[in-house]
């Protein structure tokens, strides 16, 4: 759910970067290069879809997260909670920790 969740954000962020950019903005944007399009509907319409489905896609993405962030955040939890418990009920796991190698012993000289 969570990996599915995350595509469908990807994707609504990608639209959103292309409808910002189309927008008519006070420099002109790039909607002043697509002038056929301001025909069908009016220039007023036209602006009121593209805000319109603007906001849809930030609300989206902002619920989207919230809900990916919740289910996430239980996930993990549940995951470390699961690993404690492993632990506690099972020593067995435990690290070991090196031991530091033994002194080198010294062969005595030839002719002692």
């Amino acid at each position: 759910m969570s990996t599915i969740l995350t595509v469908l954000i990807l994707i609504a962020s990608i639209l959103l970067i292309l409808i910002v950019l189309v927008q008519n903005s006070k420099g002109g944007g790039l909607a002043s290069n697509f002038a056929g399009g301001n025909q069908f509907g009016g220039v007023a319409e036209q602006k009121s879809k593209l805000e319109n489905t603007t906001w849809y896609l930030v609300i989206f993405i902002v619920v989207g997260s919230i809900i990916l962030t919740v289910t996430n955040r239980h996930a993990v939890t549940d995951t470390k909670q699961s690993e404690v418990k492993e632990r506690i009920t099972n020593p067995t796991n435990v690290p070991v920790i090196p031991q530091a190698p033994a002194a080198p012993t010294v062969a005595p000289a030839p002719g002692e």
